[in-house]
């Protein structure tokens, strides 16, 4: 980003601020459209996620369905028959133990009275309650068919559901078969969305963050970044995260290997540029940066402490740079400024350029 003198000043700082606002307030915009988009990508494929139900064998569905609707229709009628079975086995079970009951009462009088005289009527009691046992027997074969037909109901009804449950498994692997698919291609298109902004924003980045509009170029890259690491991370499918700690290693060797050559590259212009003569390093060097420097107390040229051989020092005492001016008022200037702090006169040295139009080599 360009400066000039004006940098220092309270408006300039102010606008600095609102710049750094503008920027966020970008990436948040950015960030909200974003989000909108990649959600809205979920029904890019085909309009929309794939429901179980699209996979189901619905002919033999409804074949299943109303094989086991008849089935407990034919449970039910059985249910109803057995209970009415049940009630007359119980009422002729009642009536044959209250039957012989009795007998056994009649043969006990019989037997303490010696009455023999009573054969006939002992025969009679004795057909009852044969005919009354051969009653509850044929009840009670009425009641052993119906088990049978119901443990036959249950057998189908098993073999039924063993079906229903075979196409509700083919129909549950087609359906994840399906959402692989379709999660993949949501995926795809996410990333493809999101890793070229990730990589313009870097470029952005690196060949315009300090252009005249630097604000929405920090903005889009704030706004870059959230998208590939924040906004992509809910939508990731199990694979989905080597891909962005994949891209995560890469961006970070990229940005690594860039600074150290950048530092490399500044290393080596200062060393060049300590080989200069005093006049040639004062003139790369800028107003602003030499201001900086000396609210610091360093060095605008070797970024070292200039002020170890005392306040009062007139030369950096590590590249020998001269800072401090005698004014024709005996006044003492710093070499960089323009005018006198006592009597206003030009200073007698070479004008510093600006930052805008200092050397490229410039850091």
């Amino acid at each position: 980003m360009a400066t000039s003198s004006d940098s220092l000043t309270r408006p300039a700082r102010l606008l600095q601020l609102a710049s750094w606002a503008i920027a966020i307030l970008f990436a948040v915009f950015l960030n909200m459209l974003g989000s909108l988009v990649i959600r809205d990508m979920a029904f890019a494929p085909r309009g929309g996620p794939p429901a179980i139900e699209q996979f189901a064998d619905v002919p033999a569905k409804a074949r299943l369905d109303a094989a086991k609707r008849d089935l407990q229709a034919q449970h039910d009628t059985l249910d109803e028959k057995a209970q009415t079975l049940e009630v007359a086995h119980r009422r002729a079970a009642k009536d044959y133990a209250d039957a012989r009951e009795s007998f056994r009462n009649w043969l006990a009088t019989r037997s303490a009275t010696g009455d023999s005289t009573r054969d006939p009527d002992l025969q009679a009691r004795t057909r009852k309650l044969d005919a009354l046992q051969a009653v509850a027997i044929v009840w009670q074969h009425q009641i052993d068919a119906l088990d049978d037909q119901q443990r036959a109901l249950a057998a189908r009804q098993a073999q039924l559901d063993t079906q229903s449950a075979n196409a509700d498994a083919a129909a549950e692997r087609r359906f994840d078969e399906a959402t692989r698919h379709y999660e993949l291609q949501v995926f795809g298109l996410r990333l493809a969305l999101t890793l070229p902004i990730l990589l313009i924003g870097i470029w952005l980045f690196i060949r315009y963050r300090k252009a005249r509009y630097w604000p929405f170029v920090y903005g889009f890259g704030l706004f870059a970044l959230s998208a590939f690491f924040i906004e992509l991370v809910p939508y990731l499918p199990d694979f989905g995260g080597y891909v962005r700690v994949l891209v995560g290693i890469a961006v970070t060797v990229f940005a690594g290997l860039y600074m150290m050559r950048a530092f490399q590259r500044y290393a080596e212009r200062k060393r060049i540029e300590l080989q200069q003569d005093q006049g040639e390093r004062a003139r790369t060097i800028g107003y602003d940066k030499a201001v900086r420097s000396l609210e610091k107390k360093r060095c605008p040229s070797c970024d070292k402490q200039w002020n170890l051989g005392g306040d009062d020092s007139t030369f950096c005492v590590h590249c020998g740079l001269k800072l401090f001016n005698i004014c024709a008022c005996l006044g003492r200037n710093f070499f960089f400024f323009p005018h006198c702090h006592q009597c206003g006169a030009a200073q007698d040295n070479a004008a510093p350029v600006s930052e805008a139009g200092a050397s490229p080599h410039n850091p």
